[in-house]
């Protein structure tokens, strides 16, 4: 992420607008058996900060940029239930079936093999586990022509990640979007089938 791009998103006016949205979501899910969260490019840490101070939640923030978490560890008290860890998406240092529900707030288009991120969660999510997803997406003609010029395509349609989630026994709850003309905006929850 460029510095540019880390001025943005470190913002607090753009983590309570990701502080909207999920409490939008918590208002159309059951969250009563959620203690364990994991949130996936957590930055500097405001909403994995906000859910422990706000809800009866374990949560572990992890991000790629050893920057982020140095500063999430800086501006937020760390203990026994609030963590940040350097960690890539796409090989979580975490025990099989250890979280209860999963965030992942406009990170997964920054994950160059998203399909492999997705695993992890689905491999580190409990059964009946949550996955919330918020992200930017594009157009399918967008997605098409962009495949064309990357080698790894970071980008995708919402349709690409239900499938993609569909196949390993998620099944969606809720969506919202997506939203936008050419870039377009969505959330989605999915839910891990028990076995």
């Amino acid at each position: 992420m460029t510095k540019i791009e880390k001025k943005f998103v470190n913002r607090k006016k753009h983590a309570q607008g990701n502080i909207r949205v999920l409490e939008r979501i918590f208002t159309r899910i059951n969250i009563d058996n959620i203690k364990n969260v994991l949130e996936i490019g957590c930055g500097v840490g405001h909403l994995a900060a906000y859910l422990n101070k706000n809800y009866e939640m374990n949560i572990t923030g992890t991000d790629l940029d050893e920057e982020q978490i140095k500063l999430a560890k800086k501006f937020h008290d760390i203990s026994d239930t609030l963590s940040f860890y350097q960690a890539n998406a796409t090989h979580l240092p975490f025990e099989d079936e250890q979280f209860d529900m999963v965030l992942s707030f406009k990170v997964l288009h920054h994950i160059p093999d998203w399909e492999r991120a997705l695993n992890e969660i689905n491999r580190v999510l409990k059964p009946n586990g949550i996955y919330i997803v918020n992200d930017l997406t594009g157009s399918s003609w967008l997605v098409a022509v962009l495949k064309l010029f990357m080698k790894k395509n970071r980008i995708f349609t919402t349709i690409q990640v239900a499938d993609f989630l569909q196949n390993k026994k998620f099944k969606i709850l809720y969506e919202e979007g997506p939203k936008g003309f050419i870039i377009k905006h969505f959330s989605m929850v999915f839910q891990k089938y028990s076995l």
